[in-house]
């Protein structure tokens, strides 16, 4: 999933969420503060960058090629029975 884009999430950034909430799920919920986290790597960073726990921000406001979102489908497939 990394290295395409950088995925939008809904929390807003703080560099202490990690010490005042939960590390499996640190969302910091503050109408007022405008930069969202961003998390895993896109085609324009260094190969470090390039792993789901990577975590940066961005302004809600702005555009960037960079960031984006992810879809996810079930698979639809059919099912091969008798193998």
């Amino acid at each position: 999933m990394a290295g395409n884009v950088s995925e939008w999430t809904n929390a807003a950034f703080s560099e202490t969420s990690y010490n005042m909430s939960s590390t499996i799920n640190p969302i910091v919920e503050d109408d007022s503060n405008h930069r969202k986290v961003i998390r895993g790597g896109s085609w324009k960073d260094v190969a470090y960058f390039l792993q789901v726990s990577a975590r940066d921000y961005e302004y809600a406001d702005s555009a960037r090629s960079y960031v984006g979102f992810r879809t996810v489908q079930d698979f639809l497939g059919t099912d091969i029975k008798g193998k």
